[in-house]
């Protein structure tokens, strides 16, 4: 037989796991009146025998030792919990509980008593200490699940060589990027990179030199870049950039850089050297990213053709 469940968020994974479950634990959720929310399997075995307890008052299982009046107090959250020797109706038996406040109510979890009152005590603080075992546990769980889930995004959207911005990521911020551009009428401007006659790096220094010089490159882009701007990697020895709030005279003083810094860069050899070339163009009225990207792909080509080691810039219908 299933136990009763009345879904609380205040239940913990650990309270359910280990106490729902529990055969000796007796578990017990009442409401700000004294009414039963959710009652395992051990307290309706051994109280009501196996039927339904839901919305029934604790009072009709349980007494105080003093009187019919229970005088539950929960405690305050976050502390050790108050403890409480209740009696059952029917057996007379003893019971410690320990509650726990939750949202608009009490939640009790106990075991049999009938023992000396000095093993009561110990009992009690042996219980507290498990609990608060299981509650740091699950801290510890979740705070590893939430770092590894964090992991995850961040591989999902970060190309794995150049720790860049991948192609998909860069596509969906470089889309948000112009629809606020357009709303607010601000400039947006962007660089399409290809590092030149790269098959020659590869042949000569092997995919191992090849990888570094890509690695070298992204963190030469990445120096160069604002914080409001976005580097990616679109694959290959492509690369991309947009720079949120400049114009085509700022974005090709910064291409310049980017162009003039590499050809210095002696990473491999100190005769050797990487150059690139580059497409700047700026972002129109009414335009998306998939004209922006051909326009600046369709510059990258001309200073391809017009001998490498360059940047063409040309705005929209110049």
């Amino acid at each position: 037989m299933k136990d009763e469940h009345v879904p609380n968020p205040n239940l913990t994974w650990a309270l359910q796991s280990y106490v729902m479950d529990s055969g000796r634990l007796l578990l017990v959720e009442l409401d700000d009146q004294g009414r039963i929310g959710t009652a395992n399997l051990a307290f309706r075995s051994r109280f009501a025998g196996f039927s339904r307890v839901h919305g029934k008052p604790l009072a009709c299982f349980l007494r105080h030792e003093s009187g019919d009046h229970l005088g539950i107090e929960p405690g305050l959250a976050y502390r050790t919990p108050v403890a409480h020797v209740l009696k059952g109706v029917l057996g007379g038996e003893a019971y410690l509980f320990h509650a726990y406040p939750i949202d608009q109510g009490t939640l009790l979890i106990g075991e049999l008593a009938n023992v000396v009152e000095s093993d009561i005590v110990e009992r009690m603080g042996h219980l507290a200490m498990e609990m608060s075992r299981l509650v740091r546990d699950l801290r510890k769980t979740n705070h590893k699940l939430a770092l590894a889930n964090e992991l995850n995004q961040s591989l999902a959207r970060t190309d794995p060589l150049t720790e860049l911005a991948n192609r998909r990521y860069f596509m969906e911020r470089l889309n948000t990027s112009i629809a606020h551009a357009l709303a607010r009428d601000h400039r947006l401007s962007l660089l399409m990179i290809d590092l030149d006659h790269f098959k020659r790096v590869n042949d000569r220094f092997g995919h191992a030199g090849g990888d570094a010089m890509l690695v070298a490159f992204a963190r030469l882009l990445k120096s160069q870049v604002r914080a409001a701007d976005l580097p990616g990697r679109f694959g290959g020895e492509e690369f991309v950039l947009y720079m949120l709030d400049a114009d085509l005279r700022a974005a090709t003083e910064a291409a310049e850089r980017l162009r003039t810094q590499l050809a210095g860069l002696r990473l491999l050899d100190a005769d050797f050297c990487v150059t690139a070339s580059v497409g700047v163009t700026e972002l129109s009225a009414g335009e998306t990213a998939e004209t922006l990207l051909i326009r600046a792909d369709d510059l990258l080509y001309r200073a391809k053709t017009e001998g490498r080691n360059r940047v063409i810039a040309e705005a929209c219908g110049t």
